[in-house]
């Protein structure tokens, strides 16, 4: 019974070590990098041995560690075989075409074809005579009639597209098919074909990698080339992680959306939609509670303590402070969201097997686990960028409000930021004074509503990357206003 239990959780495995694997290229990638940057610039690389101190790029450095460390740790467990000969097909030629001459009076040809029946996803047959195609071959003696032969007429195309929903015309791992011409003169046959990944989930490899990638080179140039801005940003970040709401944070959110792999949640075999939904908002409050926490202490209660006086003390201008403050709180949430987020995909592909387990259902293949993981991948951008707006209005607050009041407005904010569309929709009609305070909130608070996209995620619909990216565009335009305000309010702020 141990064995059988233990080997259906293995299809959970692949997902968790497409995200280690690529954390593992990024640390190699960073190795490289740094022993390029040692030859050339050892300054900087000295530079960059200090930042490993730093409150952001060493716990990034133990995260990315501990992520490798699951690939290594599960690599005899996962199919690598497939996903490599995915990832192969990613990067190769997926188009190809061959020409066979058929002589006269020949009966059953075998055409041997170099493409795998599960990478098929357009097949066309035309010849230039009559012809009659066998594509499924019989085995162990029994012949298979899924797929009728093709009975081609002289320049008319036989097409088969997987998108269709059609029975795939080959079997086995190897496509082969034959043709009979009944004719008294050789006929000439031209097959095409359009290959894709079998395992397209296996994408989530190389887009960790990217992600990862871009998300070092960036703080690494942030470093060499602010290298003030970048010291308050380090501050902040370094005072966030040693406050203990940080650690209360990481270790609940954990626990939580582990839990969340057992609670029952009584929808009939979907409930992994629900962890999906709940794990989303989950995330997000617990970071935007870390984030406005760290900006009321590291900006308002360094205000109060005469501590920013001893800061702007030395050379650096108050803009430079707020920018490096927003900095920092950005990096904190990016923390929080890399630690939870990771736990958030193992959950959801451990999940699927579950949900599989308690209904008595067949077990899911890997690829089912990964791509319910996948889907919530949008959901963890659009609820980043959310953070990050709301970083920037409760970095404004502080400025001028203590703690409490920062949490309470940054909580008015997020309420009634939500709530926006509901309040201009409701003010339709009604008395001016009532049109007058709707569109007033629709004109100042932000439209959180464009980051929840919760139904979306739980539906399994695919979010457009331009959805995307104007979410991005809104939530750094109205990140760029709130701190234009945050300047405006702490350039003429009594620090004594």
């Amino acid at each position: 019974m141990t064995p059988l239990f233990a080997n259906r959780w293995l299809v959970a495995l692949p997902p968790i070590w497409l995200v280690g694997v690529g954390a593992a290229l990024t640390l190699a990638l960073a190795a490289a990098g740094y022993g390029l940057i040692s030859l050339v610039r050892p300054r900087a690389a000295a530079e960059l041995r200090v930042a490993m101190r730093d409150g952001f790029l060493g716990p990034l450095a133990w995260l990315l560690l501990v992520f490798a460390a699951t690939a290594v740790a599960f690599t005899p467990l996962v199919p690598v075989t497939q996903v490599a000969r995915s990832l192969a097909r990613m990067t190769g030629g997926s188009e190809a075409s061959t020409q066979v001459t058929i002589p006269p009076h020949t009966k059953a040809m075998p055409v041997a074809l170099d493409l795998r029946p599960q990478e098929l996803q357009d097949f066309e047959l035309v010849g230039d005579a009559s012809l009659l195609v066998r594509t499924q071959q019989p085995i162990a003696g029994f012949a298979l009639e899924k797929v009728p032969d093709v009975d081609l007429e002289a320049g008319v195309p036989w097409t088969w597209t997987k998108a269709e929903g059609r029975t795939n015309p080959f079997l086995g791992q190897q496509a082969q098919l034959e043709a009979t011409n009944a004719g008294d003169e050789p006929a000439g046959l031209t097959i095409r074909w359009r290959l894709a990944p079998e395992y397209p989930e296996a994408g989530l490899l190389p887009w960790t990698f990217l992600t990862l990638a871009t998300l070092l080179g960036g703080y690494t140039l942030f470093r060499l080339a602010a290298p003030r801005v970048a010291a308050v940003a380090s501050a902040t970040t370094k005072e966030a992680i040693g406050q203990p709401v940080f650690a209360v944070v990481i270790v609940l959110g954990i626990v939580l959306l582990l839990s969340f792999i057992v609670i029952p949640y009584n929808t009939f075999g979907e409930d992994v939609k629900m962890l999906k939904d709940s794990g989303l908002t989950l995330i997000k409050v617990l970071a935007l509670l870390v984030v406005v926490w760290t900006a009321s202490v590291a900006v308002a209660d360094e205000i109060e303590g005469r501590t920013a006086m001893t800061v702007l003390s030395k050379p650096l201008e108050r803009w430079q402070f707020i920018i490096g403050k927003f900095a920092g709180l950005v990096l904190v949430a990016l923390l929080v969201f890399l630690i939870l987020g990771g736990t958030l995909l193992a959950t959801t592909s451990l999940k699927v097997v579950y949900d599989a387990r308690e209904s008595s259902k067949t077990d899911p293949l890997w690829a089912e686990c990964a791509a319910e993981a996948i889907t919530v991948v949008p959901g963890l951008a659009l609820s980043l960028l959310e953070t990050i707006l709301m970083a920037a209005v409760s970095l404004a607050v502080s400025t001028r409000l203590g703690m409490v009041p920062n949490l309470i407005v940054c909580f008015a904010v997020y309420t009634l930021g939500h709530l926006v569309p509901l309040i201009v929709q409701s003010s339709v009609g009604r008395f001016a004074i009532v049109r007058f305070v709707g569109q007033l909130f629709a004109t100042i608070l932000p439209v959180l509503d464009h980051f929840t996209i919760e139904a979306a995620v739980v539906g399994g619909v695919a979010v457009p990357w331009i959805y995307l990216a104007w979410a991005a565009l809104y939530a750094g335009l109205y990140a760029t206003i709130a701190l234009l305000v945050a300047l405006v309010l702490f350039q003429d702020r009594d620090l004594a």
